[in-house]
C-alpha cells in the first residue's frame, strides 16, 4: 500500500503546475489518470497509450482541436515550414504520422528504465494529456454553441461543460452531439442531470466515467 500510494502522489505537483498553466482542474486531471491507466503510463491491451490512455482518435482531437499545442508540437517531429500550414491543411500521411508521434511522445514503457517505465516520459506527458482536455473541452463547447446559438458559457455551468468535456473524451462527440440535441428538443437546460440521461444505450457508459472522475 504504501509502494502504491508513493507511486500514485509521485506526478502531484507537477499535476498542479500543469493546471495553473493550463486552466485544467488539477482534481479532474489527476482523477483523469486514475480512472484511464491507475497511474500506469505505458501501454495497455487495447493499445490505448500513456497515463490518460491516449488513441489516435484522440491524437487527433487534440491536434485539430488545440491549434496552440499543434503549432508548438508539430516542430518538433516534422518540418517547420510544413507545420505552418495548420494541421487540417497536413497531406493525410503528414497528418498520420504527426497522431502517430504525440502517441509515442506519451508513451513512458522503457524496457531498460526501473519498472520499465520512463518517469521523465510520463512527466512530460502530463502537459499533453491536458492540451488534450483542452482540445475536447474547445470541441465540447463547440457542441453546446451549435445547438443553442449562443457561447456555452452562457448555456452551462462550468462544471458542467468539463463533464460534457469528459463525455467527449471517453465515448467521442457523436455521443456527446445527440445528447446535447435531445436535451434541447425536450426544451431542458443543458446540465448534466439532463443531458446524461440522453446519452444512447451505446453512450450511456460515459456516465459512469463521468461521475467517478468527477466526484
Amino acid at each position: 500500500r504504501t509502494a502504491v500510494t508513493e507511486w500514485q502522489n509521485q506526478f502531484d505537483s507537477l499535476i498542479l503546475n500543469v493546471s495553473k498553466d493550463s486552466g485544467v482542474p488539477a482534481h479532474l486531471l489527476k482523477n483523469l489518470f486514475a480512472k484511464e491507466s491507475q497511474f500506469w503510463p505505458g501501454i495497455n491491451a487495447k493499445k490505448d497509450v500513456g497515463l490518460g490512455q491516449l488513441t489516435e482518435h484522440g491524437a487527433d482531437t487534440t491536434l485539430l482541436w488545440n491549434p496552440p499545442f499543434f503549432y508548438q508540437f508539430c516542430p518538433l517531429v516534422m518540418d517547420s515550414g510544413e507545420c505552418a500550414k495548420g494541421y487540417l491543411h497536413l497531406e493525410e500521411k503528414q497528418q498520420v504520422y504527426v497522431r502517430q508521434a504525440l502517441i509515442a511522445a506519451v508513451n513512458a514503457t522503457c524496457e531498460n528504465c526501473p519498472l520499465r517505465i520512463d518517469v521523465e516520459r510520463a512527466n512530460f506527458s502530463i502537459g499533453v494529456f491536458a492540451h488534450t482536455l483542452l482540445a475536447n473541452c474547445e470541441q465540447a463547447g463547440q457542441l453546446v454553441k451549435n445547438i443553442t446559438g449562443g457561447t456555452a458559457g452562457k448555456a452551462s455551468t462550468y462544471e458542467d461543460l468539463w463533464k460534457f468535456t469528459l463525455v467527449n473524451y471517453n465515448a467521442g462527440p457523436g455521443c456527446l452531439g445527440d445528447a446535447l440535441d435531445a436535451a434541447k428538443t425536450d426544451k431542458q437546460d443543458l446540465n448534466w442531470e439532463n443531458v446524461s440521461k440522453h446519452l444512447t444505450p451505446a453512450c450511456v457508459g460515459a456516465v459512469d466515467y463521468v461521475n467517478d472522475i468527477s466526484r
